[in-house]
């Protein structure tokens, strides 16, 4: 009586009559002359040659002696993947591609905007006089791709630049060096807050600034203004 590496007891020493595993060592044995037909013997099964006398299949696992069909190997359960959920998703939240989830992407705007400067030199506008709308102005786009973005004017000094720098020219000098900034939700939308900016920062021509330290949602569309003539207007790509 022999033992296979799965710990069944067989009769057999050359391979398991339980699992049809091969014995981890098999006796050495006298050759043994076997007729042709023997050894032409062929699995019904797959039609691999039945090698000398062997109980099972080399391929299949057929069983000669009790013509049995071939040892079934259960198969692991399929992998399942887990994705979350989030009940109440905004009309911002991230795409389902097949099996990828693919987050929107967003974008800023900027612009001198002269309706915004003429309402703020209306209301009387920051301190001192002698400012005018800049005449050349290039629109930026500017894509966000952090989960904060920084809203100012760089120092130039020390050199620290904000995500958004309104000092390139035309520097808008109404705009705080840390005027704002835009934080990323969890469900991709943008939230505004200002930093206790001097001139203070408002949204979609409200006459009123925001209070400082206080997010404000935003959604695809805003405008946030700025400085003397800035405006920044993001975009759901």
């Amino acid at each position: 009586m022999s033992t296979c590496p799965n710990g069944h007891r067989s009769e057999t020493d050359d391979w398991c009559e339980v699992c049809g595993q091969r014995m981890s060592s098999t006796p050495a044995r006298a050759p043994v002359h076997h007729a042709a037909s023997s050894a032409a013997e062929r699995c019904p099964n797959c039609g691999t040659t039945r090698e000398d006398l062997a109980q099972f299949c080399e391929e299949c696992r057929y069983n000669f002696v009790t013509h049995a069909g071939p040892v079934s190997v259960p198969q692991s359960p399929p992998s399942q993947s887990f994705s979350p959920t989030r009940t109440g998703v905004s009309a911002a939240s991230p795409t389902r591609t097949g099996d990828s989830v693919t987050p929107p992407t967003w974008t800023a705007t900027v612009h001198a905007d002269r309706d915004y400067f003429t309402n703020t030199m209306a209301g009387g506008g920051p301190e001192g006089q002698g400012f005018h709308f800049p005449v050349h102005s290039p629109e930026l786009h500017i894509p966000l791709t952090r989960i904060l973005i920084t809203i100012g004017r760089r120092h130039h000094s020390t050199g620290e630049t904000p995500d958004i720098d309104l000092a390139r020219a035309p520097e808008d000098p109404g705009v705080s060096h840390e005027h704002a900034i835009l934080v990323q939700q969890s469900d991709s939308t943008w939230s505004l807050i200002d930093k206790g900016s001097t001139n203070g920062t408002t949204v979609n021509g409200a006459e009123d600034s925001i209070d400082p330290y206080v997010p404000v949602p935003l959604k695809d569309g805003d405008r946030v203004h700025v400085g003397l003539w800035t405006t920044i207007t993001i975009h759901r790509d």
